[in-house]
């Protein structure tokens, strides 16, 4: 390394010619005036021995640059042009190509088909309520209010990203007494410093600053991609366990129906007692599942909750008349090709925003083989604060010059650094495209799982209407005393058994839909005025059970990140 400021102080030989000095508060005894008081405590050069360091004056093996032999602040000057002539034909190494082979069209979208988005996917489900829950949840969760920070911080982070290669002043005082001084100097001043940043440097560092605010970006888009599908997830299996509750209460009074007309057959004879027994024990089963939708229902009002900010569900949720069980989707507002995927997946976005980032980290690694340029100049003012002239005894100092750092003997360190960033940069593509990859098959097995519902849910709901049919007509025999009531229950049974088949088959097919738009990164991008409007479109902002605001409330404004 090389270090230098042209100043020449009395005491250094004249045949070095290119030198940093830093003049401390010397105590020393008065001297008359005209001579200067400063004692040289260190000098900051190139030494082969101890390379780039200070070295106390006494330390004198400096190596006489050639170049400096006659004219050192001009010799310095041109060296200094000369590395930034040098430095202007070395650029960042570049991004390399993220382009990454996916089909022209969805493979598995022929059966589930594709239906144009006219406004969020959930609003598919035709349920204001559930409309109403995924506003306050994108608006009150507290996983999007710490992404929304995180992006934030990025953000000022990004924006003082250039300031380390821009001038800098700092001030500095002194006033320190020896115990056996006659004389001390209360010393004051100012440093500035440049750095060039060049060879790159300057527009890595800018490279990945912009790469984490990409990376945070992308997690925040992740976090609402995440919300709202396990709002709709919980929403749904919770409104299947209220529609199932109701199913199973059907059956428990069928098999209750069928004990009383077998008692009635089996005092009339006409029935052994082993069938009693046996619509005995099919009661009990009937009333023994009813326990686990009612686990169902109150672990995903409990989740839901959660996802809304909240301690504990809104009793209005589990209660049976709030129940809905509208037509599950079939048709998905996809992208239109899997390439637009790619913007519209976080973990995509956020593969490549690694990749920006090692390849600034790259760059970073590849400008430390080159030398680093600056300038640099300091004011120093001393005043003697005590002795026979404390009053008159001042001295004025005054350094500027470039500032040079040039890596000679390292033994491979920083190209070993340089390798190794560029090993990251090679696994970050890698990572970037089975992230694609991924989120390819992930989507293209959710279609598959959504068109195969579809399939199954069509066939039952015909085997359900035969058999409400074939059920509608015992009734009517009965009703015309064609038929006893006992021939007629088994059909009841039955029904209400496909019903329950039905429900169970709509509520995958839901979840299906709900994992597809995820797997495309389905969720409104975030925007300040999308918050507001979605926390409009609600019941007010979510709050707990004690009124306290949530996360997304407590934001200060200057929190909320920009678009």
């Amino acid at each position: 390394m090389i270090s230098a400021a042209g100043r020449n102080i009395r005491g250094v030989k004249k045949h070095f010619n290119y030198y940093s000095v830093n003049c401390g508060a010397a105590t020393t005894k008065h001297r008359p005036a005209g001579k200067t008081d400063s004692k040289i405590t260190e000098l900051r050069g190139w030494c082969p021995r101890r390379g780039l360091s200070a070295l106390p004056a006494s330390s004198m093996p400096f190596i006489q640059l050639p170049f400096c032999r006659s004219r050192p602040r001009s010799a310095a000057w041109h060296a200094l042009a000369l590395l930034a002539c040098l430095a202007g034909c070395a650029a960042p190494p570049a991004v390399p190509e993220l382009a990454t082979d996916v089909p022209a069209q969805w493979q598995n979208a022929a059966g589930a088909g594709i239906a144009p988005a006219a406004g969020p996917w959930w609003q598919a489900f035709g349920d204001p309520m559930l409309d109403q829950l995924i506003g306050q949840a994108l608006a009150g969760n507290f996983g999007i209010a710490e992404a929304q920070a995180r992006l934030q911080a990025a953000r000022r982070l990004a924006g003082a990203a250039q300031a380390p290669y821009r001038p800098a002043l700092a001030a500095r005082t002194r006033d320190a007494i020896a115990a056996d001084a006659s004389t001390s100097y209360f010393q004051a001043g100012f440093d500035a410093t440049w750095e060039l940043g060049l060879f790159g440097r300057a527009e890595s560092v800018q490279r990945q600053a912009d790469a984490s605010v990409a990376g945070a970006a992308a997690s925040l888009q992740g976090a609402r991609v995440s919300v709202a599908a396990e709002v709709a997830r919980a929403y749904r299996e919770m409104r299947n366990a209220q529609e199932r509750t109701r199913l199973l209460e059907q059956a428990v009074a069928v098999q209750q129906r069928r004990g009383e007309l077998l008692a009635v057959r089996q005092r009339a004879r006409l029935a052994a007692g082993a069938e009693l027994d046996q619509a005995g024990a099919a009661l009990e089963q009937a009333r023994a599942q009813l326990a686990e939708p009612a686990i169902a229902m109150r672990q995903a009002a409990q989740r839901l909750a959660m996802l809304l900010g909240r301690a504990a569900p809104d009793p209005a949720w589990l209660t049976p008349s709030a129940a809905s069980a509208p037509d599950a989707p079939a048709y998905a507002a996809l992208p239109a090709a899997p390439a637009d995927m790619l913007r519209t997946r976080p973990d995509i976005q956020l593969a490549q925003a690694r990749v920006l980032d090692a390849a600034g980290a790259l760059g970073v690694a590849h400008a430390d083989l080159y030398p680093r340029l600056g300038l640099g100049g300091s004011l120093t003012v001393a005043v003697s604060n005590i002795g026979r002239r404390a009053s008159s005894a001042s001295r004025t100092v005054f350094s500027f010059g470039p500032l040079i750092d040039i890596p000679l003997f390292d033994w491979g360190q920083r190209r070993a650094a340089e390798q190794a960033r560029d090993d990251e940069l090679e696994a970050a593509l890698l990572a970037y495209r089975q992230a694609v990859l991924e989120g390819l098959s992930e989507a293209e097995s959710a279609l598959v799982e959504l068109d195969e519902y579809r399939k199954r849910r069509e066939a039952e709901q015909r085997a359900l209407q035969a058999l409400r049919k074939a059920d509608g007509q015992g009734r009517e025999l009965v009703r015309l005393r064609l038929a006893s009531e006992y021939d007629s229950i088994d059909l009841a049974a039955r029904r209400v058994q496909a019903e329950l088949a039905l429900s169970a088959t709509t509520l995958a097919q839901e979840l299906a839909f709900i994992s597809l738009h995820k797997a495309v990164g389905g969720a409104p991008a975030w925007t300040a005025a999308g918050a507001t409007q979605a926390t409009s479109s609600s019941a007010g902002p979510a709050q707990t059970r004690d009124g306290s605001d949530t996360a997304a409330d407590r934001l200060p404004a200057s929190a909320a990140p920009r678009s």
